[in-house]
């Protein structure tokens, strides 16, 4: 029996054989003995395999579990991936509250400021008011044996 035939009869027995290899497989088994034979062997060791019932010990569940505990105490750096992005919101955040008291710090100055060029401006009107309020002053040359 060659081994096209062996992997015919596994395919078969694992679900992969498609429709038209089938119909060449049965048609190979009613021909063949020795693949008969075989088809048989594997038959028997899948339904051997069924039957077995094998307990598994409770160490192994434990082992199993101690195994996993160490791998889910490393999901702990992912955590700290998905705080990112919340710091990032909290930042944008505080950025927008600092901006918008700089805006009503920056608000207040320049009233103080407008109020500081107003009195300015009077201050101004004031001495020139002052300036225009004095009388004129005629200066007439006289001659002054003095100075010569």
């Amino acid at each position: 029996m060659n081994n096209e035939i062996n992997e015919m009869i596994n395919a078969w027995f694992d679900g992969e054989l498609d429709k038209k290899r089938e119909t060449e497989l049965f048609n190979l088994l009613a021909t063949d003995d020795e693949a008969r034979t075989a088809f048989r062997a594997m038959s028997n060791l899948r339904n051997a395999l069924a039957t077995i019932e094998e307990d598994v010990p409770d160490e192994l569940d434990e082992r199993i579990f101690r195994s996993i505990a160490p791998k889910q105490q490393s999901s702990a750096p992912a955590r700290k991936w998905q705080l990112f992005p919340v710091l990032g919101y909290a930042f944008s955040v505080i950025l927008v509250v600092i901006t918008l008291l700089m805006m009503l710090e920056i608000r207040s100055y320049r009233n103080g400021l407008e109020d500081l060029n107003t009195k300015v401006k009077e201050q101004d009107q004031t001495i020139r008011m002052m300036f225009n309020a004095y009388p004129t002053i005629v200066v007439k040359p006289t001659q002054n044996e003095i100075i010569q």
